[in-house]
Protein backbone atom coordinates (compact mmCIF):
# COMPACT_ATOMS: atom_id res chain seq x y z
CA UNK A 1 0.00 0.00 0.00
CA UNK A 2 2.89 2.13 1.13
CA UNK A 3 4.43 1.17 -2.47
CA UNK A 4 1.09 2.61 -4.29
CA UNK A 5 1.04 6.00 -2.22
CA UNK A 6 4.63 6.74 -3.08
CA UNK A 7 4.04 6.46 -6.91
CA UNK A 8 0.83 8.79 -6.80
CA UNK A 9 2.74 10.56 -4.49
CA UNK A 10 5.82 11.21 -7.07
CA UNK A 11 3.19 10.63 -10.67
CA UNK A 12 0.86 13.35 -9.56
CA UNK A 13 2.98 16.31 -9.31
CA UNK A 14 5.07 15.48 -12.46
CA UNK A 15 1.29 15.26 -14.52
CA UNK A 16 -0.01 18.07 -12.87
CA UNK A 17 2.58 20.57 -13.65
CA UNK A 18 2.91 19.75 -17.33
CA UNK A 19 -1.61 20.34 -17.48
CA UNK A 20 -1.40 23.18 -15.44
CA UNK A 21 1.92 24.35 -18.10
CA UNK A 22 -0.45 23.59 -20.84
CA UNK A 23 -3.46 25.42 -19.30
CA UNK A 24 -1.28 28.62 -18.83
CA UNK A 25 0.00 28.38 -22.41
CA UNK A 26 -3.53 27.86 -23.96
CA UNK A 27 -5.04 30.66 -22.31
CA UNK A 28 -2.06 33.10 -23.33
CA UNK A 29 -2.34 32.20 -26.64
CA UNK A 30 -6.13 32.87 -26.62
CA UNK A 31 -6.09 35.89 -25.22
CA UNK A 32 -2.60 36.91 -27.68
CA UNK A 33 -5.08 35.64 -30.48
CA UNK A 34 -8.46 37.31 -29.43
CA UNK A 35 -6.11 40.70 -29.53
CA UNK A 36 -3.89 39.85 -32.48
CA UNK A 37 -7.07 39.56 -33.89
CA UNK A 38 -8.87 42.78 -32.57
CA UNK A 39 -11.29 40.72 -30.71
CA UNK A 40 -11.53 42.52 -27.51
CA UNK A 41 -11.90 45.91 -28.90
CA UNK A 42 -14.69 44.54 -30.97
CA UNK A 43 -16.11 43.24 -27.71
CA UNK A 44 -15.40 46.77 -26.24
CA UNK A 45 -17.40 48.50 -28.83
CA UNK A 46 -19.79 45.95 -29.41
CA UNK A 47 -21.19 46.27 -25.55
CA UNK A 48 -22.51 49.87 -26.08
CA UNK A 49 -23.72 49.20 -28.97
CA UNK A 50 -26.02 46.44 -27.47
CA UNK A 51 -26.94 48.85 -24.29
CA UNK A 52 -27.83 51.64 -26.67
CA UNK A 53 -30.07 49.01 -28.93
CA UNK A 54 -31.84 48.16 -25.42
CA UNK A 55 -32.42 51.71 -24.38
CA UNK A 56 -34.47 52.80 -27.96
CA UNK A 57 -35.99 49.21 -27.99
CA UNK A 58 -37.46 50.86 -24.63
CA UNK A 59 -37.92 53.88 -26.00
CA UNK A 60 -39.56 52.96 -28.96
CA UNK A 61 -42.13 50.55 -26.94
CA UNK A 62 -42.27 53.98 -25.14
CA UNK A 63 -43.56 55.97 -27.82
CA UNK A 64 -45.75 53.13 -29.63
CA UNK A 65 -47.72 52.93 -26.31
CA UNK A 66 -47.89 56.70 -26.23
CA UNK A 67 -49.16 56.33 -29.54
CA UNK A 68 -52.25 53.96 -28.86
CA UNK A 69 -53.27 56.31 -26.46
CA UNK A 70 -53.35 59.44 -28.22
CA UNK A 71 -55.04 57.38 -31.51
CA UNK A 72 -57.77 56.24 -28.62
CA UNK A 73 -58.08 59.62 -27.26
CA UNK A 74 -58.10 60.71 -31.37
CA UNK A 75 -60.91 58.78 -31.95
CA UNK A 76 -63.38 59.91 -28.69
CA UNK A 77 -62.17 63.40 -30.09
CA UNK A 78 -63.79 62.41 -33.67
CA UNK A 79 -67.30 60.39 -31.91
CA UNK A 80 -68.13 63.23 -29.92
CA UNK A 81 -67.44 65.93 -32.92
CA UNK A 82 -69.67 63.68 -35.42
CA UNK A 83 -72.10 63.60 -32.41
CA UNK A 84 -71.87 67.58 -31.68
CA UNK A 85 -72.36 67.74 -35.55
CA UNK A 86 -75.31 65.55 -35.67
CA UNK A 87 -76.68 68.09 -32.73
CA UNK A 88 -75.53 70.93 -35.00
CA UNK A 89 -77.14 69.69 -37.90
CA UNK A 90 -80.66 69.05 -36.00
CA UNK A 91 -80.53 72.52 -34.52
CA UNK A 92 -80.28 74.09 -38.08
CA UNK A 93 -83.06 72.55 -39.14
CA UNK A 94 -85.17 73.59 -36.63
CA UNK A 95 -86.48 77.74 -36.52
CA UNK A 96 -84.68 79.61 -34.30
CA UNK A 97 -86.18 81.31 -31.03
CA UNK A 98 -84.77 84.91 -29.63
CA UNK A 99 -84.41 85.04 -25.77
CA UNK A 100 -84.97 88.39 -24.43
CA UNK A 101 -83.03 88.73 -20.82
CA UNK A 102 -84.70 91.48 -18.89
CA UNK A 103 -83.48 92.71 -15.39
CA UNK A 104 -80.38 91.93 -13.58
CA UNK A 105 -79.24 88.56 -11.48
CA UNK A 106 -79.28 89.31 -7.95
CA UNK A 107 -79.69 87.00 -4.48
CA UNK A 108 -82.99 88.11 -3.99
CA UNK A 109 -84.85 88.04 -7.69
CA UNK A 110 -86.25 84.85 -9.47
CA UNK A 111 -86.22 84.29 -13.09
CA UNK A 112 -89.75 84.26 -14.14
CA UNK A 113 -90.40 82.98 -18.14
CA UNK A 114 -92.82 84.17 -20.78
CA UNK A 115 -93.25 84.19 -24.36
CA UNK A 116 -93.71 87.20 -26.29
CA UNK A 117 -95.82 87.63 -30.10
CA UNK A 118 -96.42 90.55 -32.20
CA UNK A 119 -99.78 89.92 -32.85
CA UNK A 120 -100.13 89.92 -36.75
CA UNK A 121 -102.66 92.53 -37.39
CA UNK A 122 -100.55 95.33 -35.75
CA UNK A 123 -97.35 93.67 -38.13
CA UNK A 124 -99.43 93.83 -41.32
CA UNK A 125 -100.73 97.39 -40.21
CA UNK A 126 -97.23 98.39 -40.04
CA UNK A 127 -96.60 97.04 -43.36
CA UNK A 128 -98.64 98.83 -44.38
CA UNK A 129 -97.77 101.65 -43.71
CA UNK A 130 -94.45 100.96 -44.92
CA UNK A 131 -93.08 100.79 -42.00
CA UNK A 132 -90.57 97.56 -41.53
CA UNK A 133 -91.44 94.91 -39.16
CA UNK A 134 -88.29 92.97 -37.33
CA UNK A 135 -88.23 89.43 -39.09
CA UNK A 136 -87.52 87.97 -35.67
CA UNK A 137 -91.32 88.28 -34.54
CA UNK A 138 -91.85 85.78 -37.33
CA UNK A 139 -90.15 83.24 -34.60
CA UNK A 140 -90.70 82.05 -31.25
CA UNK A 141 -89.56 84.67 -28.55
CA UNK A 142 -89.03 84.27 -25.24
CA UNK A 143 -88.41 85.77 -22.13
CA UNK A 144 -86.67 85.53 -18.89
CA UNK A 145 -87.29 88.16 -16.06
CA UNK A 146 -85.57 89.00 -13.04
CA UNK A 147 -87.46 90.17 -10.75
CA UNK A 148 -88.64 89.99 -7.22
CA UNK A 149 -92.00 88.91 -7.96
CA UNK A 150 -94.36 88.05 -10.64
CA UNK A 151 -95.77 91.61 -10.49
CA UNK A 152 -92.71 93.28 -10.78
CA UNK A 153 -91.64 91.10 -13.54
CA UNK A 154 -94.96 91.47 -15.61
CA UNK A 155 -94.01 95.69 -14.92
CA UNK A 156 -91.08 94.91 -16.56
CA UNK A 157 -91.95 93.17 -19.58
CA UNK A 158 -94.79 95.66 -19.93
CA UNK A 159 -92.43 97.99 -19.83
CA UNK A 160 -90.42 96.53 -22.48
CA UNK A 161 -92.99 94.81 -24.84
CA UNK A 162 -96.08 96.97 -24.32
CA UNK A 163 -99.17 96.16 -25.40
CA UNK A 164 -100.34 98.98 -27.15
CA UNK A 165 -96.93 98.23 -29.44
CA UNK A 166 -98.68 95.11 -30.04
CA UNK A 167 -97.37 93.04 -28.01
CA UNK A 168 -98.58 89.83 -25.81
CA UNK A 169 -96.40 88.57 -23.05
CA UNK A 170 -97.76 85.22 -21.72
CA UNK A 171 -95.97 84.08 -18.69
CA UNK A 172 -95.17 80.57 -17.03
CA UNK A 173 -93.69 79.32 -14.06
CA UNK A 174 -90.64 80.69 -12.24
CA UNK A 175 -87.24 79.83 -13.10
CA UNK A 176 -85.20 78.54 -10.08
Amino acid sequence: MEAVRTILDSAVPLVAAPALLCHLCWVGIRRSWERVAGLDRLRQSVLPLKERRRAETEALADLVCRLEEAQGRLSAAELRVQHLQRQIDALDKEPPVFLHILGTSGTIRRGFRAEVQLDSTVAAAARAAGKPVNPAWRYDNRVVVRAMDLSSARREAEHVFPQKGGYQVFFHAPVH
